[in-house]
């Protein structure tokens, strides 16, 4: 079964306006253009005429509501695809000093040595 709560006034906007679209579609599609009743009313249930009445006849459900469902579906819009998640490094707590080398500048040879360089022997 077809959920009709979705059927706006858009929707049927959209529908008629297909080059598929059913003839009575098209024929309360022309009733808009000249003024006699708005897809609003239509949407809402409200709309007395008998072309507005018509898309809600059981050969309509039948014939035209699959069409303003699979309108409906693709007004809706997309849900936004999420972000995938990063693996996040947890801060380190204040007491935790394992990211830290403290002998690290030891490991490394010293550039400038402890003795004084040798005196140029062009001097």
């Amino acid at each position: 079964m077809v959920d009709a709560s979705k059927f706006t006034a858009e929707v049927y906007r959209r529908a008629a306006a297909r080059p598929d679209a059913p003839p009575r579609l098209t024929r309360a599609a022309d009733c808009v253009l000249d003024g006699k009743f708005s897809w609003e009313e239509v949407a809402a249930g409200t709309c007395p005429h008998p072309l507005a009445q018509a898309l809600f006849t059981p050969k309509a459900q039948e014939k035209l509501w699959p069409l303003l469902a699979e309108v409906a579906a693709a007004a809706e819009p997309a849900p936004a695809p999420a972000e995938p998640r990063r693996a996040r490094k947890p801060p380190p707590a204040d007491d935790d000093f394992s990211g830290f080398t403290y002998l690290e500048d030891l490991a490394e040879p010293h550039r400038h040595p402890a003795w004084p360089p040798r005196p140029d022997p062009g001097r």
